[in-house]
């Protein structure tokens, strides 16, 4: 028998738990799996679900719009922010995820439950394991979570520019 397959075959670590499930349960995940995709449909589905969530904010802060002042400017200014910052944690929840994820396979002792919570275990992960792990986090992973820090940043300074925005004109 092959020797990769027997450091599989006997991991103790439940399926649910190990790093590789976790790994591809989040390239699967409807919610999770475009940040894996190529610049331009990354870029495209930012995009979309931008304006998706610009025309929601739109359409529940419509009925607060007065239309004695007719101040659009201040209406889509708000808008904006509110959308904006609604990405903003929806990325940082991401980033969490992915970092979380590279994080385990980091790691070269997993801790484990096996049956509920006070039963925990640590396994110690064999050489190949590691090597494998870390070629995975390096190639896979951190490009994935430089992608969503850059689109963090770039929505935190949009929101800091819609702030500085309304507090000059308004």
């Amino acid at each position: 028998m092959n020797s990769n397959i027997k450091i599989f075959l006997l991991c103790p670590v439940p399926e649910s738990q190990k790093p590789i499930n976790e790994y591809i349960g989040l390239k699967e995940n409807f919610i999770t799996n475009w940040t894996t995709l190529t610049k331009k449909n990354y870029k495209k589905k930012v995009r979309n679900l931008y304006l998706i969530l610009l025309g929601l904010s739109f359409f529940f802060t419509f009925p607060n719009l007065s239309f004695l002042s007719w101040d659009i400017f201040q209406y889509l200014l708000i808008n904006l922010f509110i959308t904006n910052t609604l990405l903003l944690i929806f990325f940082f929840i991401l980033f969490l995820n992915w970092y979380q994820t590279q994080n385990r396979f980091q790691l070269s002792r997993l801790f484990y439950e096996e049956a509920s919570w006070y039963d925990g275990q640590i396994w110690e992960k064999p050489f190949l394991l590691i090597k494998n792990d870390n070629l995975l986090k390096s190639q896979k992973i951190q490009p994935i979570i430089q992608r969503i820090s850059r689109t963090i940043i770039i929505f935190f300074y949009f929101d800091i520019f819609l702030d500085i925005c309304f507090n000059i004109f308004y």
